[in-house]
């Protein structure tokens, strides 16, 4: 029976000849090489003897664990798990090899010999024909292969080449990404041989270079070298340097990995280099893809935040676009709505936190699909107040009409909602709603860090003190919204309401009259230009549609 060592994501497979006494480490010269930070060099002896292994640690700084247990010298069979340091591997049985094939036999006559052999591990296989840094290779890819996240990623890339070299520093430096041509190159990781970051930037001179020109290169003594011998070279007592470019699809430059010898000249060899830049390949195709990934994710990211205030139309429209979001915007004419619940205080200061909470909550989100239904954009959430608008970033031509028709939808929703509360007696919400157009800036306000896409100007001021105005279940417009309109609808003239502290000239207001428009949506008279409601002439006032200058407000 032989037995292996198998990790759990099946990265590591480790066949253990039967009879042989095998050194795990993360020494790269280790019978089982493990490349883990958390691996002492010399890790623990194994030996497998029948259906046993016989384990030995080697005074690991980790220690060697079987089954959870800490222990020196031990055995594990079949189903143990064991742990060296981080690194958990579990016993299995391997299967025997089919006994080779070895009489000749014909295919189609032909005389064609087949022979069988029995296959090693990936990793016996690869060091077998090319030696112990290519199996190296193909190990850092496999597992860099695995990693998630960028960071992540260019920390393990850092590990791996103190393992690769005798190095006292190693650092990877990046162009920024979206950056132009020639940006300066951006230091991502840099530590010392014993994990701390550098106090000191590595020869911007090299990494400059090797950059630009897509080159690697190989100092055997870098204070010596005319190409780069400068101050900081000197100053920081560079000897031996290597660097490789990292460079990914359409050869594009994405950084440079960077190791250096601080005390000895000729510390690297051409062998060094080599695989250095074939390690660089691997390390430049992982990032290439984790970019590719964190870009993805990024996106998703901004679609759905934006799909938190557009509809999913719109947030996609948006999140396509070239480009980064800046500070700055426009002055377009938009169409804004508020809500705000009347009383509030008093009823949330006679219910508990959390119920306060849960019914604001479900009051809130039954007006934001109102809002949505009718193609609007959620602006914020002010308190138990709600602003949101219609025409920015793009007009539909009808704005007023599908914010009013917003508003009726909310109110709707609403008395929906106090059904239902007060059956299950809880307290009822009352709305008043204001809506008014106008010029307003519209685009990102805030700092580079947190941006806000938001609403400005004394239209939308306007547009909150109509809705103070408003009592519970009454929507309010302003003139320029009715004169907006495209669709008739019952209006009543409100000569009484006047709105406070606006600067310009008096505002006519007018409040839908919400039980007329749901008689004509139900007959089927909505949005028949010339058909007057019953009532009509008795206060109630129908508009067709009419056509004003953008300018007129």
């Amino acid at each position: 029976m032989a037995l292996a060592l198998v990790s759990p994501s099946g990265d590591r497979r480790f066949v253990l000849p039967e009879g042989t006494t095998l050194v795990l480490g993360r020494d790269t010269t280790s019978d089982l090489p493990i490349l883990d930070p958390g691996v002492s060099r010399r890790h623990a002896e194994l030996r497998a003897d029948g259906p046993v292994i016989a384990l030995q640690d080697m005074s690991s700084r980790n220690g060697t664990w079987l089954n959870g247990q800490r222990v020196g010298r031990s055995q594990a069979r079949v189903g143990d798990l064991i742990s060296f340091g981080p690194v958990e591997l579990a016993v299995v049985e391997e299967a025997a090899p089919r006994a080779p094939i070895t009489a000749p036999f014909a295919l189609d006559g032909a005389a064609t010999m087949v022979r069988e052999r029995a296959m090693r591990s990936q990793a016996e296989a690869v060091e077998a024909v090319a030696g112990k840094r290519l199996a190296q290779l193909v190990s850092v890819a496999q597992r860099l292969g695995g990693l998630a996240r960028l960071e992540v990623l260019l920390s393990r890339i850092v590990d791996d080449a103190f393992e690769a070299f005798d190095a006292d520093r190693v650092a990877i430096l990046l162009v920024p990404e979206g950056s132009a041509p020639g940006a300066e190159l951006e230091m991502r990781v840099a530590r010392d041989r014993s994990g701390g970051r550098l106090a000191q930037s590595i020869p911007r001179t090299i990494a400059n270079t090797v950059a630009e020109r897509q080159v690697s290169w190989l100092f055997h003594d870098a204070t010596r070298d005319s190409r780069v011998a400068g101050e900081s070279i000197v100053a920081q007592a560079v000897r031996s340097a290597l660097a490789a470019p990292l460079i990914g699809e359409g050869r594009r430059t994405l950084g440079v990995l960077y190791v250096d010898n601080l005390r000895d000249v000729n510390a690297f060899n051409e062998a060094d280099l080599d695989f250095l830049v074939a390690y660089a390949g691997i390390a430049a195709a992982a990032m290439e893809r984790e970019q590719s990934v964190e870009r993805l994710r990024e996106a998703t990211r901004v679609r759905e935040n934006f799909e938190r205030y557009f509809t999913p139309q719109l947030a996609g429209r948006i999140a396509s676009q070239q480009g980064n979001v800046v500070l700055g915007g426009d002055r377009r004419r938009v169409v804004v709505l508020f809500s705000d619940i009347r009383g509030f205080t008093e009823v949330a200061e006679s219910l508990p936190p959390d119920q306060m909470a849960a019914q604001l909550n479900e009051y809130f989100a039954a007006m934001v699909e109102c809002v949505f239904r009718h193609n609007g954009a959620l602006d914020k959430f002010i308190g138990d107040a709600l602003m949101a608008y219609w025409g920015a970033p793009v007009s539909a031509g009808d704005d007023a009409d599908r914010a009013i028709r917003a508003a009726l939808d909310m109110q709707s929703e609403l008395a929906k909602l106090n059904a239902r509360w007060t059956a299950q007696g809880r307290s009822a919400l009352h709305a008043g709603i204001g809506i008014n157009s106008g010029d307003a800036f519209v685009g990102n306000i805030g700092s580079p860090r947190r941006l806000e896409y938001t609403l400005i100007g004394d239209n939308v001021n306007l547009a909150n003190r109509l809705c103070s105005l408003a009592r519970g279940g009454d929507v309010l417009i302003s003139d320029a919204v009715r004169l907006m309109m495209t669709d008739p609808l019952p209006l009543r003239a409100r000569p009484e309401l006047v709105p406070a502290r606006h600067q310009g000239p008096p505002v006519q207001v007018f409040s839908v009259e919400r039980e007329m428009s749901h008689q004509l949506a139900a007959t089927g008279m909505y949005g028949t230009p010339h058909m007057a409601p019953p009532g009509a002439g008795q206060g109630t006032t129908i508009r067709p549609a009419i056509k004003r200058p953008a300018s007129d407000t």
